[in-house]
């Protein structure tokens, strides 16, 4: 608090030949109270102090964005293996140690992520069993069968799917990339909208199981769309499913 004393003087010359004479200047005194000095010493005290703090966690956050940073880039190669379903879309810089696509005559390029187990690969007439997910060529996400992709909705249906390859039951470029698969192998393909929804697009299978799934593929079901399958299970008439 400031406080303030002031002191006024005024003492008035003795009148010389019936006038008087000029008065003294005022003489004026002001005290200034210690506690505001101390109120502003102690403000820029927690102002520095806080200037200091503001500092620090600057440069904590630094330090740990830098680190969340390089913990990334190191864990890149890990991205788009045979464990993961997360896919950066083939608009994203090439990756030197991912497989190499291939492309079928029909024109399906196809990536494979892992080889699968067993000598049984699947062929026309066999009972699959497959996990798939589906995006876009840039990676957007559309649906999956398996939970927790992408942050797709806990209310959207999930289960693996079951085809019989060769009875164009799905699109004829799905079937082209389930063909020569092995239990426990991944692929991803980019199938050409020819041989995928573009000619009837409200009834080619697979369909995802929801109205704002189905509207998401319709929407792009005239462009090239981006499969990553995983063969679980291939089944044969008179043989034990492996």
């Amino acid at each position: 608090m400031l406080t303030y004393a002031h002191a006024f003087t005024s003492t008035p010359y003795p009148r010389i030949s019936g006038k008087a004479r000029p008065k003294k200047p005022y003489s004026v005194r002001i005290v200034v109270s210690c506690e505001q000095e101390g109120a502003v010493t102690s403000q820029n005290a927690l102002l520095n102090q806080a200037s200091r703090r503001c500092l620090s966690l600057g440069l904590a956050s630094l330090t740990f964005s830098w680190g969340l940073s390089a913990s990334a880039k190191k864990q890149d190669p890990v991205r788009g293996s045979s464990g993961d379903w997360s896919s950066p879309g083939l608009a994203a810089p090439v990756d030197d140690d991912s497989p190499r696509f291939f492309k079928t005559p029909d024109g399906v390029k196809i990536q494979e992520l892992a080889i699968g187990k067993g000598s049984q690969v699947a062929k026309p007439g066999d009972q699959l069993v497959l996990d798939y997910v589906l995006r876009r060529a840039n990676g957007y996400f559309i649906y999956a069968t398996v939970e927790g992709v992408s942050l797709q909705p806990r209310d959207v249906p999930t289960g693996s799917l079951e085809v019989t390859l060769g009875s164009q039951e799905i699109i004829p470029g799905l079937e082209e990339v389930l063909e020569g698969m092995r239990p426990g192998g991944r692929r991803r393909a980019l199938i050409p909208p020819e041989l995928g929804y573009a000619a009837d697009p409200n009834n080619a299978q697979p369909q995802p199981p929801t109205f704002a799934t189905k509207r998401q593929l319709l929407n792009h079901s005239k462009e090239p769309l981006l499969f990553e399958v995983e063969l679980l299970r291939i089944r044969r008439p008179g043989s034990v499913a492996t």
